[in-house]
């Protein structure tokens, strides 16, 4: 049953948008029409973008209790609609979520095994038992990063004269990297909808907005964060004719702000600040703090596309030409196999080159009988939340100072101190969530040795 449903799912969620037919479906079952014709209305249903059934689709489909809650306005349809464990009693309990690759290989598409509700993001009750077949990436050769790298690649094309242009393939993806990107206080964020759909529609002033934009870049530039320039779903703006080259405009926002190469030492930014901006910075003056700043100054476009559409509906030639770079930020995070006898030299490169603290997954025990054998001091965060309910959260975290202290004396030299989620350093299991937001809500105190896992 399993292997069929996958097959029909794979047929009707193709890219070319068309759906099976009754006979395919009830071949790849291995039963008649009359069986499992509650099943191909389900999936027709689905496929209708929320659209109510006509009578005849009603008549053939009241058998399916899937068919009766999905069209109704109770808490567990709605749930269950957006992939979450919530539907009518007795009905999704008795399945489980499965997937399979579309007909191009190029995502997942999930469907339950007994309400064949099917969906293209991934169901948070979805368990992934490791068998299924790999997605391929149909752009393995378009420059793109990870969301963990995504500081690192913004930073290697501005050096090299370019302004990324983040693509981040449909809204979800869009949502998650600009809340990675407006997280920091230093970062600003310069919508352009004003720009390109006019007072009309935002009843924002175009000249007003050109002024917002100066501001927003000047407070970006001070404190050394981010100008990032949301173009969302609606593209960019003329920014040469409609903006930086006006008369009314260009000396509030001129076409150089654009320019990484204009961003490398204080020279025409007087121009761009008002007077009350170049106060002094303790007893450095204005440009003596901005040329301290602004080497950390960065500008990127933001927008929801991927590879595949971003030039059209971008609009890329309003972009000053030459001067941006379109780069993918991949929503999963960088990952890969390793086998135990390089995990030592792995953990290496991942703390002390890339500066970040990583994180072992492993389903068996070798992992923890490995680090036994070395010289590591394990943090078992099970045994932290314990402390923490019986003793409060002061002796929890001086549990956690002590080991981490005892980790650093250990070792001879800086090159054989480590931190890893799982083994040295922190055993995470599946408590690690349930402390995390009490750590991060409590501010440290001085006995509290804090590391930021970025």
């Amino acid at each position: 049953l399993e292997a069929a449903l996958m097959a029909y799912c794979k047929s009707v969620g193709g890219g070319g948008g068309g759906g099976a037919s009754e006979e395919s479906f009830a071949k790849g079952i291995g039963g008649s029409k009359e069986d499992h014709i509650a099943e191909k209305v389900a999936g027709e249903v689905l496929r209708s973008a929320g659209s109510q059934p006509s009578d005849e689709a009603g008549k053939e489909s009241n058998t399916t209790l899937f068919e009766k809650w999905i069209y109704g306005t109770s808490a567990a349809a709605k749930e269950a609609l957006k992939g979450k464990a919530a539907p009518p009693a007795g009905e999704y309990s008795k399945g489980r979520w499965i997937r399979t690759l579309n007909n191009q290989g190029t995502c997942y598409l999930y469907i339950h095994t007994s309400t064949y509700q099917m969906q293209g993001t991934r169901p948070e009750d979805f368990v992934d038992d490791g068998k299924q077949e790999e997605a391929e990436d149909p752009y393995e050769n378009f420059p793109s990063c990870y969301k963990d790298d995504m500081d690192d690649a913004i930073a290697k094309l501005w050096k090299s004269g370019k302004v990324p242009l983040l693509l981040c393939c449909g809204d979800q993806g869009y949502d998650e990297v600009k809340k990675l990107l407006t997280s920091s206080p230093k970062n600003q964020l310069l919508d352009v909808a004003p720009f390109v759909k006019g007072v009309i529609a935002t009843k924002i002033k175009f000249a007003d907005h050109v002024e917002t934009a100066r501001k927003l870049a000047v407070q970006a530039m001070k404190a050394g964060g981010i100008l990032v320039i949301d173009l969302s779903t609606i593209g960019s703006p003329n920014w040469k004719e409609k903006i930086c080259q006006v008369e009314e405009y260009k000396k509030s926002f001129p076409i150089w702000v654009l320019d990484p190469n204009a961003h490398k030492e204080v020279d025409k930014h007087g121009q761009i600040f008002r007077k009350e901006e170049k106060k002094d910075v303790g007893d450095k003056d204005w440009d003596e703090a901005l040329a301290e700043s602004l080497p950390s100054f960065r500008i990127v476009y933001l927008c929801a596309f991927g590879p595949d559409n971003y030039e059209k509906n971008v609009q890329s030639e309003m972009l000053p030409q030459g001067k941006w770079s379109a780069l993918r930020v991949k929503q999963e995070f960088d990952s890969k196999s390793i086998n135990l006898k390089s995990l030592i030299d792995t953990l290496d490169s991942i703390i002390h080159e890339k500066g970040k603290i990583p994180v072992i997954s492993d389903p068996t025990e070798n992992t923890d009988t490995f680090f036994a054998f070395q010289n590591s001091n394990i943090i078992e965060m099970k045994s932290v939340i314990v402390a923490k309910s019986s003793q409060g959260l002061e002796s929890a975290l001086e549990k956690m100072r002590q080991k981490l202290v005892a980790a650093l004396k250990s070792g001879s030299s800086h090159d054989q101190r480590r931190s890893v989620t799982c083994g040295k350093g922190t055993r995470l299991s599946s408590d690690c969530p349930t402390l995390l937001p009490t750590l991060k809500s409590s501010p440290p105190s001085p006995p509290h040795l804090v590391a930021d896992g970025s």
